[in-house]
This record gives C-alpha cells, structure tokens and sequence, in this order.
C-alpha cells in the first residue's frame, strides 16, 4: 500500500527525542525519506537505529549560522526538500522579574531566531517542490503561561512568522501550518523544579478530555503534523490548529 510520503523527503529538527522523535518515525512509516537533526548526537544515533536509511545532522539551534548551514546541508543530502518540521526548542520557568536579558535572548534564538534561519534557507528547495512546512507552536502561544513569559513570547512569534510567511509564499505554493500542543508527555520540561512563591492556582489547566490526566502521547502530535505536511491537507495553510485535549478551553 502506498504511503502519503513515498519519495518524498522531509527533514525534522529537534528530531531527537519528544514531539520530534515521534514525527520522524511517524513519516518514515508513511514513506518518507527522512532527514533527522537535534543536536543531541546519541539521541540521532539511537534513531538511525530505528530508520534504515536515516540521514542525520547535528546542530545547535542556538546557533543562528548553524541553523542555516544545517538547513542548507539537508537540501544536498536527497538533492531536493519536500517537508519540513521546524521542531527544535527548549522550555524554561522563572518569575517575569528574574528573566535575565541572557535568558531572553537564548529563548528566542532557540525557539524563534533559528525557525527563521532554518525557513529562509529552504525557501528556495521548498519553492521548486511545492513542498510544506509545519512550525510547532503551543497553546502557550495564544493563552499565555505564567512563569514563561519568554516562551510564551517566542512561541507566540512563531505563529505570526507562520502565518506571515503563508501569506507571502500562497503564489509559490509552499503551504505554511503551525501545530499548538498543549500538554505533552515529552522530557522537554523534565526535572525543572517548581519556583519559589508560584501561585499553583495559575497553573491548574487540566487535560479535560478523559483518560488524559497527563497529557497527549508525541505519536499524536506526530499524527497531526502528518496530516498538514500531507496531500490531504492541500487547502490548508496559514492555519494553527490546537491538539490540547480541550486543556484550555472552559
């Protein structure tokens, strides 16, 4: 049976583990030849393991330089570029007032500046395939969070450059989708401790759909990544689309 990504080639970032991880296989599954980068390089190797054929890059998303390098090295590896999962980020709490200006700027070099290096890289392959690219967001985004300001702020940014870039890009043919997850059952916030003074009332938004207590599974983000790199999402660009389990809603 054919898959929705035979001989195409679709390259995944922060493919590692989490979110990523659970996407690379996702679309490898359906036929894709991909393209895993992160810059945890036991993380990669332990997905070669699971993907024959895997191609991996190693790279720090705090690096903007690197970011486009990586990018531009995918681009070579198949001689083309059909999709993209713009998925790397990171994840830190701290009162508003004790955000350092380092603090910030590692934020959004990570989780915003390096989307951006990333998708004026492939701009160029993206155009030649008609290809797709999905930007991963967070409910954060559109609620806010408290004790994640610069998150929220970054994630936030994400979906304007998402949704800016589906604009100017519409007559090319690139489609441009963000996924906003909600609570996930990733290690991307794993081992932070709470804060000292936090108000627990500000962070009290239960998953509501039942069975859920802690989160979705990666797999079922990955699903709905899937869908908006796919053909069957052809009409779909510009869009943010919410997997929270009804989390913030209510």
């Amino acid at each position: 049976m054919a898959g929705r990504f035979d001989d195409r080639v679709a390259l995944v970032t922060g493919a590692a583990s989490g979110i990523g991880l659970a996407t690379a296989l996702r679309l490898h599954g359906e036929g894709a030849r991909v393209i895993a980068a992160d810059r945890d390089e036991a993380g990669l190797k332990a997905l070669a393991d699971r993907i024959s054929g895997l191609r991996t890059l190693n790279y720090d998303a705090a690096d903007g330089d690197a970011s486009a390098a990586m990018a531009a090295r995918a681009t070579e590896m198949f001689g083309g570029l059909d999709h993209v999962v713009c998925n790397a980020g990171i994840y830190r709490r701290a009162h508003f007032k004790d955000i350092s200006a380092e603090d910030w700027a590692t934020m959004l070099s990570v989780n915003l500046t390096s989307v951006f290096r990333i998708v004026q890289a492939l701009v160029p392959a993206l155009r030649e395939s008609r290809g797709s690219l999905v930007t991963l967001a967070s409910t954060a985004a559109v609620q806010g969070i408290a004790y994640a300001a610069h998150y929220a702020a970054a994630k936030a940014a994400v979906v304007a450059l998402t949704k800016s870039l589906a604009i100017e890009y519409a007559s090319a043919g690139i489609r441009f989708n963000a996924v906003a997850p909600g609570r996930v059952k990733t290690p991307i916030g794993a081992g932070l401790a709470p804060l000292g003074d936090q108000d627990d009332r500000l962070l009290t938004r239960p998953v509501k759909l039942v069975g859920r207590p802690e989160g979705g599974e990666p797999a079922e983000i990955a699903g709905v990544i899937a869908f908006l790199l796919s053909a069957d999402a052809s009409f779909v660009t510009g869009s943010l689309v919410v997997a929270d389990g009804a989390q913030n809603l209510g």
